[in-house]
């Protein structure tokens, strides 16, 4: 494995943790709010979390840096999102 490979995994694996943050914080609001996301459909804050569950499944997938650049993008908004929801400050590490 050449090191642009090395980083590019070193990386996948940071963002899937983070975005295993993200998935638990929109959970947590889910069960504060009795949200069932398998049955709250038309709802916005479940679709971004779907949205995350798809972007967090396809990060093994990803292997170039432009492909992460744009799901570190996405993982910034739905941090945003789920920390809101949750009544933390917008940029709360998770």
């Amino acid at each position: 494995m050449d090191r642009k490979q090395y980083e590019i995994s070193i990386r996948r694996e940071v963002m899937l943790e983070m975005y295993a943050g993200v998935l638990v914080r929109f959970l947590d609001y889910f069960k504060k709010e009795h949200i069932d996301p398998e049955t709250a459909i038309g709802d916005s804050d479940v679709y971004l979390f779907l949205q995350a569950v798809d972007v967090c499944r396809s990060l093994s997938d990803m292997s170039s840096e432009e492909e992460l650049i744009a799901a570190e993008g996405q993982l910034r908004i739905f941090r945003r999102v789920a920390n809101r929801l949750n009544g933390y400050p917008a940029d709360a590490p998770l």
